[in-house]
């Protein structure tokens, strides 16, 4: 049996040596020694620091379960302890040597941090957008003092120098949107969908590239390794070019018919982060051809674009207003390429809306530009006249008139055809019914017949005269006409005759009546 009284001496020394080495431990990190209730209230204390002191502490207790160990079997040799006492005892010592290598793999599995550096976006010649992405390992590490003192004790199995290092391996990384759009938070945008990083060394940084699906400013790099996920929303760079902004728009080539606006969504883009503005121009338009630049929310017009402090895009639109009628510059159906020009005033070599400019110029001056295009369409109109659309006639007779049909518009019509809508049993008629194509300003006249039904009625009736004709091959809208006819009884030529007569012999008797009267 072990004796308390032999035991005592051994125990106080272990706890006064343990002690020292925790103050040694402290002194080394610069931490100042607490107790276990105090230490988790301190704001100076890590968690690196903590578990440090608790790899020591284990130490502490493995060299002191190895010393007892050690004296068991001593005594053990020499008949005053049991065989059940030794192994009671070993058992203690493979409890302390599990928890120090829990201890110390729990401290060098601590914090594994993966950083992004730098994320820039650039487009290719082709038109495709591409994030370069840069990622290094910014995983905690020990210094020489500390390591050696983990490492460098009698009875501690020695630390793999390799975990020292602290390397990441297996990392997958994937770009996600943000969730600012239609589409939702967390959808991959980047080709390939993941990529895989076998191991990534302490310090050491790694370049990958993705083609983005969408054009976006920030996202989500989501990293996946050491059975953990992370994500880092970030705001895109963008790669430095020629020009301090960059322009863009899906929406390069419109047509518009004349007389209507065009609009084109812009998307200005730029690499600095500081506060600048910038002039906005559209050259090489004819002048016929009005422009402005307008801000999507407000509907405010802009002639200068101002970049907050931190803001590096920002959307406009751009709105032509196309004249009512063709001209000399501008054609039906003939392109008009301009640009959209985007430019530090203090640096604007001469630009101006009253000369054209080449591309040469434009790319030598600095400025962000982006070449457009419309295609001015003419619009078809026809307009329907006559000398009066009302006719009154007796019962029995029918109407018959003539209308002119007028090109009014800035494009041929085609397929013209005369309708008419009339009461039950009328019959509507037209010579001819079918105009074929009418030029731009020509005009034409149609006969025109309106038959009553047999049967009809005295009183009012309306007759609806449209048209129909195509331009481009679309449909052009008309204004119908309305023929207002009015329906009278039929005249008896004997009864007023008649009347006639009666009306006659009464004025001859009031005549001869008075000249009786008078020569009394």
């Amino acid at each position: 049996m072990l004796r308390p009284r032999r035991v005592q001496p051994y125990g106080k020394t272990r706890l006064r040596r343990g002690f020292l080495c925790l103050m040694a431990v402290g002194l080394l990190l610069g931490i100042p020694l607490l107790p276990a209730g105090l230490l988790g209230q301190s704001s100076n204390v890590t968690e690196t620091h903590r578990r440090v002191l608790e790899v020591r502490q284990k130490q502490v207790e493995l060299r002191a379960s190895r010393a007892d160990f050690e004296r068991a079997l001593r005594l053990r040799g020499e008949g005053l302890i049991s065989q059940a006492e030794l192994e009671q005892v070993r058992s203690q010592l493979e409890t302390a040597q599990l928890a120090y290598q829990e201890s110390v793999l729990s401290l060098l599995s601590l914090q594994p941090r993966l950083s992004i550096r730098n994320a820039v976006k650039y487009q290719d010649s082709g038109g495709r957008k591409f994030v370069r992405l840069t990622v290094t390992n910014l995983t905690p590490t020990f210094d020489d003092a500390q390591f050696e003192m983990l490492n460098n004790f009698e009875g501690a199995e020695p630390i793999p120098d390799e975990l020292r290092t602290r390397d990441i391996r297996d990392i997958f990384i994937s770009l996600r949107d943000s969730g600012s759009g239609e589409v939702p938070r967390g959808t991959t945008i980047g080709l390939p969908y993941e990529q895989h990083i076998p191991q990534l060394k302490y310090g050491k940084s790694e370049t990958i590239v993705f083609q983005i699906l969408r054009d976006v400013s920030h996202l989500v790099v989501a990293a996946s390794y050491l059975g953990q996920e992370r994500e880092i929303d970030i705001q895109l760079e963008q790669e430095e070019s020629g020009t301090a902004v960059t322009v863009s728009s899906t929406q390069l080539s419109q047509e518009g018919d004349l007389g209507t606006p065009v609009t084109y969504s812009l998307r200005l883009q730029r690499t600095t982060v500081d506060v600048r503005s910038f002039q906005l121009l559209a050259l090489n338009l004819p002048r016929q051809i009005a422009h402005s630049f307008i801000e999507p929310e407000t509907e405010a017009r802009l002639s200068l674009l101002n970049f907050p402090a931190g803001v590096t895009e920002q959307r406009l639109e751009l709105r032509l207003f196309l004249p009512e009628q063709p001209g000399e510059e501008i054609v039906v159906d003939q392109p008009l390429e301009f640009v959209a020009v985007v430019i530090d005033p203090a640096s604007r070599p001469g630009l101006t809306a009253e000369q054209p400019h080449s591309i040469e110029e434009l790319e030598q001056s600095g400025a962000g530009s982006l070449r457009l295009e419309v295609v001015p369409r003419g619009i078809g109109k026809i307009e329907v006249t006559a000398l009066s659309l009302f006719s009154e006639i007796p019962v029995g007779e029918s109407v018959l008139t003539k209308i002119n049909i007028r090109n009014t518009g800035t494009r041929r019509l085609d397929s013209v055809r005369l309708l008419g809508e009339a009461p039950m049993g009328w019959t509507v008629t037209f010579n001819p019914d079918s105009l074929g194509s009418l030029e731009l300003g020509r005009e034409t006249s149609v006969d025109l017949q309106i038959v009553p039904a047999q049967d009809v009625a005295v009183g009012d009736y309306e007759v609806r005269l449209r048209t129909q004709s195509y331009a481009y091959n679309r449909q052009v809208p008309s204004e119908d006409k309305i023929y207002r006819i009015s329906v009278k009884p039929q005249s008896n030529l004997l009864v007023t005759l008649s009347l006639v007569g009666v009306l006659l012999a009464l004025l001859s008797g009031a005549v001869a009546m008075a000249i009786k009267l008078t020569r009394r």
